[in-house]
């Protein structure tokens, strides 16, 4: 008995060890991280915000700010933008109250995160302050992917190579500079992943879900399109090593509770049913349009904007789209095919519109194909590696969890909308398997694993292929104009 003592005690002394140690590489790996994105933002730190989304953003943070509620589309700031929105609105009849339009188009977390920003600095620097806050929420996300590859049991060079990945990965590392949301809600999301993760293992688990649930409850009010991987979630805690069907209701109400009177207020302000945001028919007409590709099209997006009031937006766009439906079913269904595809395409979207609106003035062919290349390879990599990961670790418990989350952010967007940025809310969360096949190349070779063991596994791979090497095709297609001399005038709409 006394030499079981010893080892056990052994056990706990290596155990506490190595934790100290991981500990370390994390902390190490977020303060690197949390450089590369300082040095980013330094460059843009006094740049001006330059899309429609920030300007929205910004108004809704400024008004809650000003006391004046969630409000936008202010009497000042429609002649601020008069040059641009005349383009597409009829300013001339339409209303716009002084203090601007209540709204619940948009979820309200990110704007009262800009809120309260705004509340602590002079409002000449706000922006500054949201890039140098953001830049430090962004770079929680290295450490994130790092501490799953920890738990993939990676060596510790790949957990320190995934955490460098992680920092310098491309859009992430300049999506700071501007005022969207996805700062917010990817790491908001990516950490209640962990939270879930730790409480498989963590012998006061209640206390781990309840933090994972306040975690996904902030999540969903930043983006309520995580509502699905917050609904498995729940249900993967009660199956998960029979914990008990409480537990995982807890875990539900309170993160749908921390919405709850958020979307009262919509409900309240619209007259029906409502949730955290009210964008769900607008989405759905750009999605199935006859004249769309089932992504975002902008010349499509701005048709319904002439309709001031969100309610009845809402209401016209959700019977055009269902019409539409109706008129072409087996388009609607060839639609969740294109939507995949886009999904898992490269995120060139934000370069193209930078570069052909002259922001950058002209960049040279050569460094023009580098920049692609260094946007492109990136996912490209996570695209081809990821899933073999997933698929080879699948037996290890949190494995499951981690798919669910995947599936449950990503499922939504092939039924509604998607673009190439969406994904990005998966990334950190694909780099450490991705980093998994790498190191494990040598045993999936010698094992044939694909053709031999998983059929249904090799036909979801190959369709995520096919949809990924279809769009790069087309993308390319697309661009090439932007290759040549005077790409940088095309002026290409976002």
């Amino acid at each position: 008995m006394k030499q079981l003592s010893n080892a056990s005690d052994q056990w706990l002394a290596k155990e506490s060890s190595e934790n100290r140690s991981v500990r370390k590489i994390l902390i190490a790996i977020y303060f690197g991280s949390l450089f590369v994105h300082f040095l980013c933002v330094f460059f843009f730190i006094n740049q001006p915000i330059a899309l429609d989304d920030m300007y929205q953003c910004d108004m809704l943070g400024r008004s809650i700010e000003n006391g004046n509620g969630y409000r936008w589309y202010s009497k000042t700031d429609v002649d601020v933008l008069k040059p641009y929105y005349s383009q597409f609105l009829d300013l001339d009849n339409l209303d716009f109250p002084e203090n601007g339009i209540l709204t619940t188009f948009r979820a309200p977390g990110y704007p009262f995160f800009l809120a309260l920003i705004y509340s602590l600095v002079p409002s000449s620097l706000r922006f500054v302050f949201v890039r140098i806050a953001q830049a430090c929420l962004m770079a929680i996300l290295a450490p994130i992917s790092a501490y799953i590859a920890y738990k993939l049991k990676c060596k510790p060079k790949t957990i320190v190579g995934v955490g460098v990945f992680g920092s310098f990965y491309p859009i992430l590392l300049f999506y700071p500079i501007g005022l969207v949301s996805e700062n917010l809600y990817i790491v908001l999301g990516a950490s209640s992943l962990i939270a879930l993760m730790v409480s498989i293992e963590n012998k006061k688990k209640e206390g781990w879900i309840l933090l994972a649930a306040l975690l996904c409850g902030l999540t969903m009010l930043t983006r309520s399109i995580y509502a699905m991987y917050v609904l498995l979630a729940g249900f993967w805690i009660v199956g998960y090593r029979q914990v008990k069907w409480k537990t995982g209701l807890l875990f539900m109400l309170v993160a749908f509770g921390i919405c709850m009177p958020w979307a009262i207020r919509n409900s309240i302000v619209l007259g029906s049913p409502s949730f955290v945001e009210n964008s769900f028919g607008y989405n759905l007409f750009i999605g199935y349009h006859p004249e769309g590709n089932g992504g975002f099209v902008s010349e499509i997006a701005i048709q319904p904007l002439n309709i001031l009031d969100d309610g009845e937006r809402n209401t016209f766009c959700f019977e055009k789209a269902l019409g539409f439906i109706r008129q072409d079913p087996m388009e609607a269904v060839r639609r969740f095919f294109i939507r995949v595809g886009i999904f898992v395409g490269p995120e060139i979207r934000e370069f193209t519109f930078f570069y052909t609106n002259d922001f950058l003035g002209a960049i040279p062919t050569f460094f023009l194909v580098l920049i692609y290349l260094v946007l492109t390879i990136p996912w490209m990599a996570l695209v081809i590696l990821g899933p073999i990961g997933f698929w080879y670790a699948r037996k290890k418990g949190f494995v499951v969890l981690t798919l669910i989350f995947v599936l449950g952010y990503s499922f939504p967007h092939f039924l509604i909308l998607a673009e190439p940025r969406f994904h990005l809310g998966i990334v950190p969360v694909i780099i450490p398997f991705a980093a998994y096949t790498v190191e494990k190349w040598k045993e999936l070779k010698n094992h044939h694993f694909i053709f031999q063991k998983d059929r249904l596994f090799l036909l979801i791979y190959l369709t995520i292929l096919i949809c990924f090497g279809i769009t790069l095709f087309n993308n390319l297609n697309d661009i090439k104009d932007v290759f040549n001399t005077g790409g940088n005038t095309l002026r290409y709409s976002y």
